[in-house]
C-alpha cells in the first residue's frame, strides 16, 4: 500500500514539474513581438515538449548542439517544431538487446531579439519521445535554455529571467539510457540596477533567487534539489569602441533540501576580465580567485559540521576566449577555463561558451567541484560546403570525495554539403574517450548522417542514419529515421544559397550568431 501510494505521489508530482516547466517557457518565447503570429503554436509546442533534458542523450545518438546548430541547413535566427520516429536495433543498449520503434515530438531552435524594452534568447534541442516496444516511459531528452530581461525602467531597472533544463547521468559505468538519467531544472530570476556614473563607466547589480529541481525514476536518483540566493555587483570601464575592462563580486548561498546527503555551502568571487571586440577578433581573459565556504547542514540533520572547509573546492579561476576570422569564410575559436561549479551549474558553462561544443557525460552530485577545461574550433563556411572540427578536454576534480573525479577527451567533425537549393546533407562523428577514478577507460563512437529536405519556407523532411559503439563491455546501435519539421520563425534565405559567399561572425556559434545569456 505504501509503494503503491508513494508511486502516485512521485506521478503527481512529476505532472505539476511539467506543467510548471511549459509554462515557464512558454512566458520567456510569448513576450516577443517576432513570434507574434507562432504564438498559438508555439505554446502547444512548449506545453507538449518542454521538461528535463540535456544535449549529449537522447534517441538520435548525437542530438546535440553539434550536429544541429552546426548544420548548413541552418542559418540565423531559427526555431521549429519536429515530429518523428526512429528505429533502433538495440533499444535497451545491451548485447542481445531487441530492436524497437520510438515516436519524437520535438523543438529544435536558436532564436534571439534585442529590443527597447525586451531582449531574450531560447536555444533548443528538445524531444519528447515515446518507446512503442520497450519498458522505457514516455520522457523528454535533449536540452532548453532561455533567458530574458525585461526592461522596467529603461536604463535604470530591469527584471531578468532564466530557465535551463538539462540532463546528466547517475553513473559513470554501463549504457546511458532513460534509467541512468537525471533531470535538472534551473530557474533563476531578479532584479538588475544599472548605473552610469559617466559615458563610459557602468555600475551593475543583480539580486537573484534560483531553484533547481531534480528528478528520475532510477533508484540511483540523487536528490539535489536546492535554494540558491545570490547577489553580484560589476563595474566596467570602456577605454574605446572596441575594449574594456571590469571588476566584478558576486555572493551565492545553497540550500539543499535533502540535507542528509547534501551539505549547504557558500561561494564568494572576485574577478577581473578584459574584453576586446572588433569585426573579425573577439578576446575576452578573466582571472580571479573563488572560495567555497561549508556551511553544513540545518539544526538536527546529519552530515558534516557546520562551518567545516578542509573538503570543499577553491583557489584561483581564470577563463580565456580568443575567436578570430582567419578569412571571410574561416574561423578559429579556443578557449580555456577552469571554474567551481556544480551539477546544476556546469550545463550553462557549457552553453555559454562563444562556440559551445559537444562535452562528455556529467555525473550527478550535490557537492561543488573544480571543473577545468580546453577546446578548440574550426570552422569553413564556403560557397555550398560547411566543416567543422571541435576539439575539447574536460577534468573535473572533487575534493570531497576523489572516486567521482573524471577526465574526457572529445573531437567533433561535421561535413555539410548544400545539394541544392532544397536538400542539404550531413555527415559527422565524435569520438570520446573518459576516463573515471572509480570505473576505468571508456570510448564511445557516435556517427550520423541525414538529408534535410526543405519544402517551401516552413515545411521540411529529414532523414537519418545513426551509428554507436561503447567500449569496452558496451554495446552498438544503429538507428534510422524520419522527421517532419515546420518552422515556427521562417529563416532567412542563406546568402549563399544565390551563389553568394556567407560572412561569418567572430562569435557565431557554429552556424548563427546570438547574445551571450546572462
Amino acid at each position: 500500500m505504501n509503494a503503491a501510494l508513494q508511486f502516485v505521489l512521485d506521478e503527481i508530482r512529476g505532472v505539476w514539474r511539467f506543467r510548471w516547466t511549459a509554462m515557464l517557457a512558454a512566458w520567456v518565447v510569448w513576450m516577443t513581438g517576432a513570434l507574434a503570429r507562432s504564438q498559438g503554436a508555439l505554446g502547444l509546442m512548449l506545453a507538449l515538449v518542454v521538461a528535463p533534458a540535456f544535449a549529449q542523450f537522447g534517441p538520435i545518438t548525437s542530438q546535440s548542439l553539434f550536429f544541429d546548430q552546426a548544420s548548413n541547413a541552418h542559418h540565423g535566427n531559427y526555431l521549429e517544431a519536429a515530429a518523428g520516429a526512429v528505429y533502433t536495433d538495440n533499444v535497451d543498449l545491451q548485447r542481445g538487446s531487441p530492436g524497437g520503434t520510438l515516436a519524437m515530438l520535438g523543438l529544435v531552435g536558436d532564436t534571439s531579439r534585442q529590443g527597447t524594452r525586451l531582449d531574450y534568447r531560447l536555444g533548443s534541442d528538445i524531444s519528447l519521445v515515446k518507446y512503442l516496444h520497450s519498458e522505457f516511459k514516455t520522457q523528454p531528452f535533449g536540452y532548453l535554455d532561455g533567458a530574458a530581461e525585461l526592461r522596467i525602467v529603461p536604463g535604470l531597472f530591469s527584471w531578468t529571467a532564466r530557465e535551463t533544463y538539462s540532463q546528466a547521468t547517475l553513473t559513470a559505468t554501463g549504457p546511458t539510457t532513460p534509467d541512468t538519467l537525471e533531470a535538472i531544472n534551473y530557474v533563476t530570476t531578479g532584479p538588475r540596477f544599472t548605473l552610469r556614473p559617466t559615458l563610459r563607466t557602468t555600475l551593475i547589480v543583480d539580486g537573484t533567487y534560483s531553484y533547481v529541481d531534480s528528478s528520475s525514476k532510477s533508484p540511483l536518483y540523487v536528490n539535489i534539489d536546492n535554494h540558491r540566493y545570490g547577489g553580484d555587483i560589476t563595474l566596467s570601464r570602456a577605454f574605446t569602441n572596441t575594449s574594456s575592462a571590469y571588476v566584478t563580486g558576486s555572493s551565492e548561498k545553497v540550500e539543499f533540501t535533502d540535507q542528509a546527503a547534501n551539505s549547504n555551502f557558500r561561494q564568494d568571487q572576485a574577478l577581473a576580465g578584459f574584453r576586446f571586440a572588433e569585426a573579425r577578433t573577439i578576446v575576452n581573459l578573466m582571472g580571479g580567485y573563488v572560495k567555497v565556504h561549508d556551511i553544513g547542514h540545518t539544526e538536527g540533520s546529519a552530515g558534516v559540521v557546520p562551518g567545516s572547509q578542509s573538503q570543499t573546492p577553491g583557489g584561483t579561476t581564470w577563463r580565456i576566449d580568443l575567436s578570430r576570422l582567419i578569412s571571410p569564410t574561416q574561423r578559429v575559436s579556443l578557449h580555456a577555463n577552469e571554474q567551481v561549479t556544480d551539477a546544476a551549474g556546469v550545463f550553462r558553462l557549457n552553453i555559454d561558451q562563444p562556440v559551445p561544443t559537444a562535452v562528455s557525460n556529467r555525473i550527478v552530485g550535490g557537492q561543488p567541484f573544480t571543473d577545468r577545461e580546453y577546446g578548440a574550433t574550426w570552422r569553413l563556411e564556403a560557397n555550398r560546403t560547411t566543416l567543422e572540427l571541435d576539439l575539447v578536454d574536460v577534468s573535473q576534480r572533487y575534493r570531497a570525495t576523489p572516486i567521482d573525479n573524471s577526465d574526457a577527451k572529445d573531437v567533433s567533425v561535421l561535413f555539410g554539403r548544400q545539394l541544392s537549393p532544397v536538400l542539404n546533407w550531413d555527415i559527422g562523428a565524435t569520438y570520446v574517450h573518459a576516463d573515471y577514478a572509480v570505473a576505468g577507460a571508456q570510448d564511445t563512437v557516435n556517427a550520423i548522417s541525414s538529408v534535410r529536405w526543405r519544402i517551401g519556407r516552413r515545411f521540411g523532411l529529414r532523414f537519418i542514419y545513426a551509428h554507436s559503439t561503447q567500449s569496452p563491455h558496451g554495446y552498438t546501435q544503429n538507428q534510422v529515421g524520419i522527421s517532419a519539421s515546420y518552422a515556427l520563425i521562417p529563416e532567412r534565405e542563406a546568402g549563399w544559397q544565390s551563389g553568394e559567399a556567407p560572412v561569418l561572425q567572430p562569435n557565431a556559434p557554429m552556424s548563427s550568431q546570438r547574445p551571450p545569456l546572462r
